[in-house]
């Protein structure tokens, strides 16, 4: 499931900024700026009610731009990712950020999203009952 968001938020990024390369595992050293690169953060579990469970998906979107000191196109690009990465597709699913915000650090934006979903877990099949025998007296 993870995989399936970092793939809507790559190809969410594609379609906003369609010039710029987007990394989804690791960067090369001497990578050509500007680029994007998607950090997954963190994953929480929580179970809920029978087969029901609640998972918070943390991600890290490192926006690299192409000169050091271009703060003004560092927050033009945090602007735009804070309406444009609202909503993204899942497979078939369209799903809806939970949480933005968004940091600066030695002239690398750093936007972090979360994306929360349930997940239902498959039940094992148990076969029926072929046959039942059942004997009742009554009094009276």
């Amino acid at each position: 499931m993870g995989n399936d968001i970092v793939d809507g938020i790559a190809v969410r990024l594609g379609q906003l900024f369609p010039d710029i390369e987007v990394h989804r595992d690791e960067i090369a050293q001497g990578f050509d700026a500007p680029c994007f690169f998607i950090k997954s953060l963190r994953t929480v579990h929580t179970a809920k009610l029978d087969n029901r469970y609640f998972r918070r998906y943390s991600f890290d979107v490192h926006y690299f731009p192409q000169h050091a000191g271009a703060s003004a196109n560092v927050q033009a690009v945090a602007g735009t990712l804070l309406m444009g990465l609202e909503y993204i597709l899942v497979g078939d699913n369209l799903v809806r950020v939970a949480r933005t915000e968004y940091e600066v650090h030695d002239g690398v934006l750093h936007f972090m999203v979360d994306y929360d979903l349930f997940v239902l877990r498959e039940r094992v099949k148990t076969p029926y009952m072929m046959t039942l025998t059942q004997r009742q007296k009554s009094k009276g």
